[in-house]
């Protein structure tokens, strides 16, 4: 945990309003000009994913569009 930067940890973290609640989702936070960090709600001392502004948009009109499907 030594290397999760602080300003990451005091970011207001959150999950999808579809989200069951059952603690297994993905939590995003802002960092500005439309990139996101990305953690674990499972583990939240892992350290946090960055994502950019566009990869963020392409995910999210895909997740919209039902383009993702079951794993395994």
């Amino acid at each position: 945990m030594s290397d999760y930067p602080e300003h990451l940890k005091r970011l207001p973290w959150f999950t999808a309003q579809a989200s069951n609640g059952g603690g297994a989702c993905v939590e995003v936070a802002f960092l500005g000009e439309g990139s996101v960090a990305v953690r674990d709600s499972k583990d939240r001392y892992v350290r946090p994913f960055p994502v950019g502004g566009q990869g963020w948009s392409c995910f999210i009109e895909s997740a919209g569009a039902g383009t993702f499907g079951p794993v395994g």
